[in-house]
């Protein structure tokens, strides 16, 4: 770890293999269970591998629907005040998903264990793979930031399941 905390987070953040990625997209109706496991060398020890897993929880994606208040326009020409009627005439069809997460401890664990990082690697990629766990993901990543693997994880999964979301909204009506 540097003496620069950003430093180390862009670092983290650049530095994350997705071994393993969930193969169903977030619950649009309901909250998900991501299990992960994130393996990382310790700092300074060659061979000493960090297993930790545990579960991320996305909750379910919330429907905002801003309330357009214009504003008062002073020196504004008339193509920007007719633009800005049509801001509020249409404020109905603006939506946006707001994702929230949730980092579960209960059920956190970590272990060292003494190997290589490629084969403890490949050992629980395997376990979790024979599982069947639609909603499960194995990282690689740093030591230290090693939280910062979550949160790649997290977006890359609302980027992933945003399509899904809006389309199943849309068709129960949820949406507009």
């Amino acid at each position: 770890m540097s003496s620069n905390p950003d430093f180390d987070r862009w670092y983290a953040a650049r530095h994350v293999k997705i071994i393993v990625s969930p193969t169903h997209r977030l619950e649009t109706f309901g909250s998900t269970l991501v299990n992960y496991h994130v393996i990382s060398e310790l700092d300074d020890h060659p061979g000493k591998i960090r297993v930790r897993e545990g579960r991320l929880e996305a909750h379910q994606p919330e429907v905002i629907a801003p309330h357009f208040v214009p504003p008062t326009l002073e020196g504004f020409g008339e193509e920007a005040k007719e633009y800005l009627e049509f801001l509020r005439e249409t404020e109905e069809n603006l939506r946006i998903l707001r994702y929230g997460y949730h980092l579960k401890s209960d059920n956190f664990s970590e272990q060292i264990v003494t190997d290589s990082l490629a084969a403890v690697t490949e050992r629980v990629k395997n376990d979790v793979l024979s599982r069947n766990d639609p909603f499960r993901a194995v990282l690689q990543t740093v030591d230290d930031p090693w939280d910062v693997a979550l949160i790649v994880l997290w977006r890359r999964e609302v980027e992933r399941s945003t399509g899904k979301n809006i389309r199943e909204l849309h068709e129960k009506g949820k949406l507009f």
